[in-house]
């Protein structure tokens, strides 16, 4: 990759999606822990289990975690405490790949850009917990921008724009990185450039073919 010359172009960002790019996740995880908790049947509480109104409210930061937990202990049709709820909500956790770490790590890469940040659709006891179950991955990055600190989600216009508006940019200077097909097709509609996750060396190749001269001569 080459390094361009930054005084003569706007300054680019990368954007990497938390959630199913730094770090796997299951929500099947959620359930057995729920249903352990409350003693029924995995499959009964994954029947239950939906993404719905209130979990995107609480994902843009229009409800409170104890609003939340109580549609959740309805919704689940369990009799289990807020802190049992909110452990089996924070057991989704994974692992961060280290060859997605040392690439977004590279001076290569890092010259390709002027900010690596992470973006998250997440809620404020997912992000305070995997803040700090991550907390020394996360120091690859150079901030991390939630949906419920914006009051929107990924891929709205909104969410990029107020991320955009962080680093001093546009729209148009993003790159984004996300494993959901249809949110990186949605961002390319408001040119952003995009690349669906497949692993760290897909991404490593992706990157090399952002030919920073013809773009920002």
């Amino acid at each position: 990759m080459s390094s361009p010359d930054r005084s003569r172009r706007p300054r680019r960002v990368l954007l990497v999606d938390m959630g199913g790019v730094f770090f796997s996740y299951s929500f099947l995880k959620a359930i057995t822990a729920w249903a352990a908790a409350a003693g029924q049947d995995p499959e009964h509480v994954r029947a239950r289990w939906l993404i719905d109104q209130p979990f995107d409210a609480f994902e843009r930061g229009e409800i409170q975690p104890a609003a939340y937990l109580e549609h959740l202990r309805h919704l689940l049709a369990v009799d289990l405490t807020d802190e049992q709820l909110e452990q089996g909500w924070n057991a989704i956790y994974g692992t961060v790949d280290p060859a997605l770490l040392a690439l977004l790590a590279d001076p290569a890469v890092r010259s390709l850009f002027d900010a690596v940040v992470g973006v998250s659709n997440t809620n404020m006891l997912h992000a305070r917990y995997w803040r700090e179950l991550f907390r020394e991955d996360l120091s690859v990055l150079d901030a991390v921008h939630c949906s419920h600190e914006i009051g929107a989600t990924k891929p709205s216009a909104e969410f990029f724009a107020h991320v955009a508006a962080a680093h001093g940019t546009t729209r148009k200077d993003l790159v984004l990185v996300d494993d959901i097909p249809s949110v990186t097709a949605d961002a390319a509609g408001l040119g952003i450039r995009s690349h669906t996750y497949q692993g760290a060396a897909a991404l490593a190749s992706y990157l090399h073919t952002l030919d920073t001269a013809k773009d920002r001569s």
